[in-house]
């Protein structure tokens, strides 16, 4: 009898993994087929992402690279990081459907939302570091040196310097969506998140100095400022459905 029972146990659990599986395939599988489409526009993308050097470059001048593979691969590491972007609600529907069955119907409401506001939040952040932080960094790095020195730009460190940025303003958007989700789980209150306030600012210029370990502390304070206001902003948030419920 005590073995049926085990028996029964493990059925259910191995049905679970299998539909794991199934929804992380389904998953991956929108992301290589996203990131296959951004790959059929990918030069198209990296002459816009190349955009922001130009007014810091000859008009003969172009941005270099030191390997034949490497705008190939410079492509590739785009295409895959903006197929997942693009295809992050199928991923997180995918996920989704996994995990919503064994939630409350009120969870299933707030991490609906939360993960609707989060995808949009992600592609805010990447736009704000694109068209307001990303001109004013470049020309405040590029006025260090423009009176003696030539610019010579590398295409892998670029890429490599733009996505970092992108991915860190990425993270920081969530910090509203993470913050509202925390509250409407019964995690936090708002009045912890208040009195929270001061540690917070503390520790988003801790988080930006270990992001940015060795370089100017301009460029950390710009990327904590934005961070603190985040956090704000998740306040607001709570106040205003609090309010409007």
């Amino acid at each position: 009898m005590a073995e049926f029972s085990l028996e029964e146990k493990k059925q259910p659990f191995i049905e679970h993994l299998i539909e794991l599986r199934s929804c992380l395939i389904k998953a991956f599988l929108g992301w290589i087929i996203a990131s296959i489409l951004v790959y059929l526009y990918s030069d198209n993308i990296l002459e816009f992402l190349i955009n922001p050097l130009r007014p810091y470059l000859p008009s003969s001048q172009k941005v270099y690279f030191k390997t034949l593979p490497e705008v190939f691969s410079n492509e590739i590491k785009i295409s895959a990081i903006l197929g997942f972007v693009i295809g992050s609600p199928f991923i997180f529907y995918q996920l989704w459907s996994f995990v919503a069955p064994g939630l409350y119907p009120h969870e299933k409401k707030w991490i609906k939302i939360t993960v609707v506001f989060s995808s949009f939040s992600f592609l805010i952040g990447d736009l704000v570091a694109y068209y307001l932080f990303l001109p004013f960094i470049l020309k405040f790095f590029y006025s260090f040196g423009e009176q003696f020195l030539i610019f010579k730009p590398y295409l892998k460190e670029y890429i490599n310097f733009l996505l970092k940025i992108f991915l860190i303003f990425g993270i920081f958007f969530q910090v509203p969506s993470v913050i509202f989700l925390l509250n409407k789980l019964e995690i936090v209150n708002l009045e912890q998140l208040k009195k929270f306030r001061p540690y917070a600012i503390i520790l988003s210029f801790v988080f930006a100095s270990i992001i940015t370990t060795g370089v100017d502390p301009l460029y950390q304070i710009l990327l904590a400022l934005p961070l603190t206001v985040l956090y704000e902003i998740g306040i607001i948030l709570i106040k205003l459905t609090t309010l409007r419920r």
